[in-house]
């Protein structure tokens, strides 16, 4: 025996599942240029971290050509001098001193964060067998 449909149901055309497809795609692409245009957004307002490292000193260090050609030339002693003069560190204990209260903390996780992205080791720390500074015993 042959089912048969109810009399109001008519199949789907290939033209309206090409245009439900076709608005699916269009949906999806518009969210995603909403969130890369939210990422932008606040990576350019200084909300962003990444890596340890708030966005505005990103854009700092990426407008310096002293400090952009020391990091892409792998010299860590120049870029850490080159940070330091335009006051990076300070920067960013600035932006975590309100989540990190403690001095000495706050100090070991910003040259930890430096460390892991440019390697220099400040001179009151060492690197312990799992890439964690810690300060240097007197």
């Amino acid at each position: 025996m042959k089912k048969t449909q109810p009399p109001h149901y008519t199949a789907p055309t290939r033209q309206a599942a090409t245009r439900s497809r076709q608005n699916i795609t269009a949906f999806a692409y518009l969210a995603g240029i909403f969130v890369v245009g939210v990422a932008v957004i606040l990576f350019l307002q200084g909300r962003l971290v990444i890596g340890g490292v708030p966005s505005s000193i990103i854009i700092q260090f990426l407008q310096d050509d002293i400090a952009r050609s020391a990091y892409f030339s792998g010299n860590n002693v120049a870029l850490h001098d080159r940070l330091d003069e335009m006051g990076i560190e300070e920067a960013m204990k600035t932006y975590y001193r309100p989540q990190i209260s403690d001095e000495v903390v706050l100090d070991q996780h910003i040259h930890q964060v430096l460390y892991d992205r440019t390697g220099y080791v400040g001179e009151a720390y060492q690197v312990n067998g799992q890439g964690v500074l810690v300060l240097k015993s007197d």
